[in-house]
């Protein structure tokens, strides 16, 4: 043994406790193992696990690949140092707690790999038990159990992917209906602040300013319309009774234009009975006689005209 060796040793014997020595012990044991197999027993799992349950690996006083003394401060560095990956050992802790010691001693023996636990651990806890109570175990019967894995693994996704579909559905209608929910709570909200403005007091006292200019507006449009509309029919009235009174004379019927003469004067006279009937004062003489013409004929003397 060289003096650097009896150094390093000589302080790690000092640096460690009992405690430590007799993980050492434990730690160079799995080592050993480690190089002729590639599986990890079951009892070592077990050994792994209960180290880093404890976190014992932290402090632990080893020598290196480099021959150097360090110290263990992270669980993946003792995993390193075992010869191991983390994510291995991780895989075997993990199947352990899920499957049991007898399981998976058994699927050991079986020959099953990682692979293959790892999709049995997918599975839901009541088939997983299952397969695990089932013949295929019982007989050791690889091939069959692995065929049941496979079965059992593709309708379990298949089942998944109708789920997430199913989801993904329901996800779509929810957005939809929020959509329609918010479009109609947005109409709503603008409802009310239309009846809010209509029913406040200046909205109110505004309309009713405004209602008995739009009544009078409108009072006149309809009252202009049917004055236009009467004049209209007058004036076609009077060109049809010109058009008779053309006829008399052309044919020389003096007899009915007496008659005819009769229904003008009722008719006109009917339309002054309905100006007095509306209070409307219609001064019918003013109208034949104009207040222009009276001042005419006074400032024209016919008799000056004779002498002249």
């Amino acid at each position: 043994m060289t003096e650097l060796n009896q150094n390093q040793l000589a302080q790690l014997e000092q640096s460690v406790s009992i405690e430590q020595l007799q993980l050492t012990e434990k730690v160079g044991a799995l080592k050993t193992t480690a190089f002729f197999k590639k599986l990890v027993t079951v009892t070592e799992i077990k050994l792994i696990a209960e180290i880093k349950e404890t976190k014992q690996y932290k402090d632990l006083k080893v020598i290196d690949q480099t021959g150097k003394l360090v110290t263990v401060t992270t669980f993946e560095q003792f995993c390193q140092h075992l010869g191991m990956s983390r994510e291995k050992v991780d895989q075997d802790i993990l199947n352990l707690s899920t499957f049991g010691e007898d399981f998976l001693e058994t699927s050991q023996r079986m020959g099953l790999g990682y692979r293959d636990l790892r999709k049995l651990r997918k599975l839901p806890e009541g088939e997983r038990e299952i397969l695990i109570n089932g013949e295929a175990v019982k007989t050791e019967d690889r091939e069959s159990l692995i065929d049941l894995i496979e079965e059992m693994s593709a309708k379990h996704a298949k089942e998944k992917a109708e789920r997430d579909a199913q989801i993904k559905e329901l996800s779509s209608d929810k957005e939809a209906l929020e959509t329609i929910v918010g479009k109609k709570d947005e109409k709503i909200n603008q409802l009310d602040t239309q009846v809010t403005k209509l029913t406040s007091a200046p909205e109110i006292k505004k309309r009713a300013e405004s209602q008995p200019q739009q009544l009078a507006k409108k009072a006149l449009e309809e009252a202009s319309s049917a004055c236009l509309t009467l004049h209209n029919d007058v004036v076609r009235f009077t060109n049809h009774i010109n058009s008779i009174l053309d006829t008399i004379n052309e044919h020389e019927l003096y007899n009915i234009q007496e008659q005819l003469e009769a229904n003008v004067v009722a008719a006109f006279q009917q339309i002054a009975q309905t100006s007095v009937d509306l209070g409307i004062q219609i001064d019918f003489q003013a109208m034949v006689n104009p207040e222009w013409m009276s001042v005419g004929q006074t400032q024209i003397d016919p008799a000056s005209e004779l002498e002249s």
